[in-house]
């Protein structure tokens, strides 16, 4: 099984412009997470998931860049 069937190797980073809070929000959902598990505070765990949520939900806002995913796939490399 090839686990890189996910990647999107043309995405480029400067062309994704939550790339950035996409990241700030693992980091910060993920240690909120850890830190309500390790203390036994549900509340901070439910909080950090959540913030992991924002972060998914970040995936599906346009790049706000005019280029159309589909177009980028169709053009000849």
């Amino acid at each position: 099984m090839n686990l890189f069937v996910f990647l999107d190797r043309n995405r480029k980073a400067e062309r994704y412009p939550w790339l950035q809070w996409k990241i700030r929000f693992f980091i910060v959902g993920s240690a909120l997470a850890v830190v309500g598990m390790a203390r036994g505070w549900d509340w901070l765990l439910v909080v950090g998931v959540v913030v992991l949520f924002v972060g998914f939900l970040l995936r599906f806002l346009p790049s706000g860049k005019g280029e159309d995913p589909e177009e980028m796939e169709s053009a000849p490399r």
